[in-house]
């Protein structure tokens, strides 16, 4: 037995007042016995037994009730050994998107913080620890509006990293015992790098879902753009085939149309959704079922496809380029060098070196600029060319260089029709096909291999990353490609060369980036904004254009619009569908983890370690037990 006052002992000292009373009411007196009252002597005897052994049990009751009264004030207590030392506790709250599958009328996550609030008491102080904050030690009662209101994140976390933030939470006070509670389904865990020869002690509460029906869906993708529609492919990932949903594609609050996707047996599938080819369209694919809710919705946006816009550089002739770049699709544009404005460049999507005699070195670095940043530059030397003017700039951006130009008839008779350039361009094997000729070309020094060749096997056109090479002239005093079929898919299918659309969505926390066609000067900035939510990423201004940077941000699913801007452009961002992937917790941690079923477990094991029981009470009943028992004594015993 403990005592929590022990300095209330002191007063067993008033124990000595009634024992010092008690003494002097047993002082002796000698008596004489006269003869009238002797025949009494022996029923006086007996009356003064009777009355010597009630004084003795009063004493006893009296002594017992000031006793008892002590140490009731001194407060004793029973104490497990567990309460013998402070404890310094964080909890660990996993706050990934898995413990937001629902549980009841609440979600996983909120279930066990309210059990937590329920089963310890107010003044309990704790830190608390997510995946992404950190609260420092204080009362349970101060974080309870955080605890109830607390949301889900994308953001992961392993072990070793949670320690190293746990650590700043910890007293280091080495009469304190330091624990961290670990509240979590533990889907995916990973240990990561755990220094073991200085860990708190580790408790796990193992958190698991109350079934497994759920339905992510997964990813979207176009395929099969034609012109006049495309295929928006969904694929879902389910946990059993049996509980396949139809999904839902909306625009805005408008359902547009509705389908089943085909699962296999392994409970992945796809379902198919028609698209016009010609019209952009801000989207959310949707599903209901009884699991994880981040993964049932999926925003995507379509942009309407712009014009791709063509440069033609140079003094050769553009009536053919005119007939294959048309207004529908392209914006084509034509220049001689001198009166070129060299801030277009940065801006066009094919840029032709139109019969050039040379590069000069100003529009090298122009040029390599455009490369850089994604542009297609296809050159098409004049007769008579000096190889000297272009290698420089051939030899710096695809390791090639032309050799002097042989004056000699060579045919076009090899079509690379497997080559990215053509692909999807030629049906079947091309065959009884009138070739077109050239009357002098260059041989080209460099291992690429060739897009168009000639019959001795030579490339005719060549590409490397986004450079491509005629290595001869195709004007029509030197050539007849002019005049061949040939040339309308070779040029059409350059210009249509990487102009994808926009991604249809992009990763929260994936690092990613997006160029816009304008930009808001040295100190203006753009900003996202969705419903209730907004933000600024990281940005940067390259001429005209400014690129921005999405990385941390946003933190919230949705499709984002430019703010103030009545711009058509659309940004939309989806969480990581990692956590949906994730198979259940296996049972398995590390031998240093204690785990525990629940927190309900774990909170029943920490409360029987520290459980103090108080006795102060028991010592109040004694002490009432010993006042009736003087009463009973002065009434009954005579």
């Amino acid at each position: 037995m403990l005592l929590k006052y022990p300095e209330m002992l002191w007063g067993l000292l008033a124990l000595l007042l009634p024992i010092l009373v008690h003494l002097l009411r047993l002082r002796k007196f000698r008596k004489t016995a006269f003869t009238n009252v002797r025949v009494l002597q022996r029923l006086r005897l007996e009356s003064d037994r009777s009355s010597r052994l009630k004084k003795w049990l009063l004493l006893a009751a009296r002594l017992g009730l000031l006793a008892a009264l002590v140490i009731a004030f001194a407060q004793p207590y029973r104490a497990a050994s567990g309460a013998q030392r402070q404890r310094d506790i964080v909890v660990y709250l996993d706050n990934s998107m898995s413990m937001e599958y629902p549980s009841g009328a609440t979600t996983l996550l909120q279930g066990e913080i309210q059990k937590l609030l329920r089963d310890l008491p107010g003044d309990f102080r704790v830190s608390v620890l997510t995946n992404t904050q950190q609260y420092p030690r204080q009362e349970l009662s101060g974080l309870q509006d955080i605890l109830l209101t607390m949301g889900h994140t994308h953001i992961e976390s392993d072990l070793g990293s949670l320690l190293l933030r746990a650590a700043p939470l910890f007293n280091n006070d080495p009469s304190v015992d330091p624990e961290l509670w670990l509240i979590s389904d533990f889907q995916g865990f990973r240990e990561g790098e755990v220094d073991t020869t200085r860990l708190p002690r580790l408790r796990a509460a193992v958190v698991n879902p109350p079934g497994n029906n759920n339905i992510s869906l997964d990813s979207a993708y176009l395929e099969n753009q034609g012109e006049d529609v495309l295929e928006l492919h969904v694929d879902v990932r389910l946990s059993s085939p049996e509980i396949n949903q139809a999904l839902s594609l909306y625009q805005g609050d408008t359902l547009i149309a509705k389908t089943a996707p085909e699962v296999d047996d392994s409970g992945n599938g796809s379902a198919v959704f028609t698209l016009p080819a010609r019209k952009g369209i801000t989207g959310t694919v949707r599903v209901l079922d009884e699991g994880l809710p981040y993964d049932n919705t999926l925003y995507f946006h379509l942009d309407s496809p712009r014009k791709i816009r063509v440069l033609s550089l140079g003094p050769g002739t553009t009536d053919y380029l005119k007939r294959i770049f048309t207004e529908d699709e392209f914006t084509f544009r034509e220049t001689r060098l001198r009166t070129l404005d060299f801030g277009l460049l940065e801006a066009q999507d094919l840029i032709i070196l139109n019969g050039l005699e040379s590069i000069p070195e100003t529009l090298e670095r122009l040029l390599t600029a455009s490369l850089e940043a994604g542009a297609n530059i296809l050159i098409i030397p004049p007769e008579g060319l000096n190889p000297d003017g272009y290698n420089r700039f051939l030899e710096s951006t695809a390791g090639l260089s032309l050799e002097p130009a042989l004056a000699s008839e060579n045919r076009i008779t090899n079509i690379r029709s497997d080559h990215p350039l053509f692909r999807d361009v030629f049906e079947s094997e091309i065959s009884n096909f009138e070739y077109p000729q050239v009357q002098s070309y260059h041989r080209v020094k460099g291992n690429r291999p060739g897009i168009l060749e000639f019959q001795d096997g030579s490339p005719f056109l060549l590409g490397s990353g986004n450079l491509y090479l005629f290595t001869a002239s195709i004007a029509p005093s030197n050539s007849n490609l002019t005049s061949s079929p040939l040339i309308v898919p070779t040029l059409y299918a350059l210009g249509l060369k990487d102009q994808l659309r926009d991604a249809l969505y992009y990763t929260i926390g994936a690092p990613s980036s997006v160029s816009l066609e304008r930009n808001q000067g040295p100190d203006g900035v753009y900003q996202l904004e969705t419903d209730g939510y907004s933000f600024i990423p990281e940005q940067q201004q390259l001429g005209r254009k400014t690129v921005l940077r999405f990385g941390e941000e946003p933190q919230r699913s949705g499709t984002y619009r430019i703010s103030g801007l009545a711009s058509e452009d659309r940004f939309s961002f989806n969480y990581p569908r990692d956590e949906s992937r994730y198979p259940a917790f296996s049972g398995e941690l590390p031998k240093y983890i204690q785990v525990d079923r629940g927190i309900d477990s774990l909170l029943t094991g920490y409360q029987n370690e520290t459980r103090v029981t108080d006795l102060w009470k028991w010592f109040v009943i004694f002490a009432l037990l010993f006042a009736v028992a003087e009463l009973l004594l002065q009434k009954f015993l005579r």
